[in-house]
């Protein structure tokens, strides 16, 4: 059994106390990164014995101005792909069979699914 300053089981306390300290400053990171904040400096404060606290509860009031960012700056976004013209006429011919009636809407939707793969 751990005893500090005769307090049953101290040494399991503290290391639990450090574990929920790290695991809220794990939190702390990841959410100022996704607001673009400084989640090296957050993480660093939050860990701080007794300041940790303080910091947390600042890092709550501050991060409201901050909005969450959903899409990252170094990711553009793509262009819608082009079909070959080949795909293009071959739908084309596959719409107009389905308007005149000569197929029906089943095996109007299988040929569709097969010329799409």
């Amino acid at each position: 059994m751990m005893d500090w300053w005769n307090i049953p089981y101290m040494g399991y306390i503290m290391v639990a106390l450090l574990a929920i300290f790290i695991i809220i400053g794990v939190f702390v990171y990841k959410d100022a990164e996704r607001r673009q904040m400084n989640g090296a400096l957050w993480l660093i404060l939050v860990l701080i014995p007794w300041i940790g606290v303080i910091s947390l509860v600042v890092y709550l009031i501050v991060r409201a101005n901050y909005p969450v960012q959903r899409t990252p700056a170094k990711y553009q976004p793509m262009e819608p792909y082009q079909h070959s013209q080949k795909y293009q006429k071959a739908l084309e011919m596959l719409d107009e069979r389905y308007a005149r009636g000569d197929i029906t809407r089943e095996d109007y939707y299988l040929m569709k699914k097969d010329i799409e793969q």
